[in-house]
């Protein structure tokens, strides 16, 4: 069964407000804000022929991220304002710290991966990890800053409620991984408890599989995470278990142990084999191109089958948004 987000989309956005109404158009306050920061040498938008074309690069895709965010944005009152800079390192940094330092701006979110900058500081392992670490952790929409110690954190009951409404500061998770999140606790019928669940993320990248590893399993599933050299076992309350190589356990193996199975692999050829997916499974794929066998994958016996998040994504980004404006900026405008 294939699934479609918009129903998602829909529930999400009822569970918080960023549309500011009030009688008294005079007092109503200021706009909501969000800027988008992308590092390219296009001083223009995408066209409607470019939206029409497979993503040939990161660019282009932020384009299209980009533009996905101004349009639903625009349907719930926020304001959104790309920025379009030169990548290079101080077009960027002056960006960041303008934004940082404008009281007009309540959200800050760079575009990633930058391309063609090497990282020449000794704490850094890229150019992109400096960045994150520019922005304010009160503008920081995807929640780098905040989120470093993410898998130390112990404050279990804060986490719980800052899931559930944004009138009390609580953990920023990134957007893609707590739009994930959102789409599999749809899927349970026993209040976000995973309890005896096995679920397999083929990503471990800090803005979808390393998180979303650990919100699930502090919700008591068992998540095999696995990247290109190894596999992670994360265990129910959020404990990290053995690492395993590729040599002992395999992802084919992972796969059909899993009710849950969410793949984020930037390739154009890689699929998870049908052959290992169980029946009754639910399958996201947050690549671009699909990392399913889409139609052999149809003929799966109970399958639920989400072809793509990024609708959700832009509502778990309000979501943050919201929850940064409730908590800093509210009563500074």
């Amino acid at each position: 069964m294939r699934i479609a987000v918009r129903k998602y989309v829909d529930e999400y956005a009822r569970s918080f407000d960023c549309k500011q109404t009030e009688p008294d158009e005079l007092s109503k306050p200021p706009q909501i804000k969000l800027v988008g920061i992308l590092a390219t040498n296009n001083a223009h938008p995408i066209t409607q022929e470019d939206c029409s074309r497979s993503h040939e690069d990161d660019n282009h895709a932020n384009e299209l991220y980009s533009e996905q965010i101004a349009n639903i944005c625009s349907v719930d009152g926020i304001a959104y304002e790309p920025w379009r800079v030169p990548p290079t390192q101080a077009s960027i940094e002056r960006a960041i710290q303008h934004a940082n330092e404008r009281l007009d701006v309540h959200g800050i979110l760079v575009f990633y991966p930058i391309e063609n900058l090497t990282s020449d500081r000794v704490y850094y392992k890229s150019m992109d990890d400096y960045f994150r670490d520019m922005v304010s952790p009160e503008k920081d929409v995807e929640g780098h800053r905040r989120n470093k110690g993410l898998r130390m954190r112990k404050n279990e009951e804060a986490d719980d409620v800052a899931l559930k409404t944004p009138e009390v500061l609580g953990p920023i998770y990134p957007c893609t991984a707590l739009a994930v999140f959102r789409i599999i606790e749809s899927f349970q019928l026993n209040d976000r408890l995973f309890e005896g669940r096995t679920m397999t993320i083929i990503n471990r990248s800090e803005v979808l599989g390393m998180p979303l590893a650990i919100l699930l399993s502090k919700q008591g599933a068992k998540v095999y995470s696995i990247d290109k050299d190894s596999i992670l076992t994360f265990l129910p309350g959020g404990g990290v278990g053995e690492r395993r190589e590729h040599s002992t356990t395999t992802m084919e193996q992972c796969v059909h142990k899993s009710s849950v199975v969410v793949t984020g692999v930037p390739s154009r050829t890689f699929r998870v084999p049908t052959a290992c997916i169980s029946d009754n499974a639910t399958l996201i794929n947050v690549a671009t191109d699909s990392n399913f066998e889409e139609e052999q994958v149809a003929e799966l016996s109970g399958v639920t089958y989400v072809p793509h998040v990024g609708r959700v994504t832009v509502a778990a980004l309000e979501f943050n948004l919201c929850l940064l404006h409730q908590n800093y900026h509210r009563d500074k405008n």
